[in-house]
């Protein structure tokens, strides 16, 4: 008897998450929720512009796309992706300002699809003289190298790229599946008895 009780409570549950995918893959699937927007920027203050443009630049091989000189006490540069569709702002104000301090799990991660490019890209950096450091999460080792930029935010070349299989936002999925484990339950309980 205990067999089947836990073979029913195993289909029981099986049957709830079958659903429960169903379910939330046709929400996240409704396309009404997806973003519309056709770029994205990164803004960040530094007290470093010129030190970390060149890292972005020369370093990493961004473009200069756009850049502005006392703007309101602020200075900046643009650097984008080859389709700069999406690209980092770094300002700069007139006198220093505290800045926050970033974390070892702060990553800009650039991935590569080319091999040959993901090595020229750690030798340039090694050959300028920066060095990897130890990244924080141990999923980044062995595929990746990990660097700090000169106001030691951190930055992941990764060999290879991220191809998501399925959209998991969740957006507006709230509450759609939420076991009702106390059925699951009380339905075990009757079938012990």
């Amino acid at each position: 008897m205990k067999k089947l009780v836990i073979t029913m409570a195993s289909a029981a549950a099986l049957t709830f998450a079958a659903s429960c995918t169903k379910q939330l893959d046709k929400k996240i699937s409704n396309g009404n929720n997806k973003m519309k927007a056709v770029q994205f920027r990164i803004a960040r203050p530094t007290n470093n512009l010129n030190e970390v443009v060149k890292f972005y630049n020369e370093m990493l091989g961004m473009q200069i796309i756009g850049k502005f000189e006392d703007h309101l006490g602020y200075d900046g540069v643009m650097l984008g992706m080859p389709d700069k569709t999406y690209h980092l702002e770094f300002t700069q104000q007139a006198e220093k300002v505290p800045l926050p301090e970033p974390t070892k799990e702060n990553l800009l991660v650039f991935y590569y699809d080319n091999e040959d490019d993901y090595k020229r890209a750690n030798e340039r950096l090694k050959n300028a003289g920066i060095d990897g450091v130890e990244p924080e999460n141990p999923y980044w080792k062995d595929k990746s190298v990990t660097y700090e930029d000169p106001d030691r935010w951190r930055v992941v070349l990764f060999n290879g790229v991220y191809n998501p299989k399925k959209d998991y936002s969740g957006e507006g999925t709230r509450g759609l599946c939420r076991p009702r484990w106390g059925n699951i339950l009380v339905f075990i309980n009757l079938i012990d008895k």
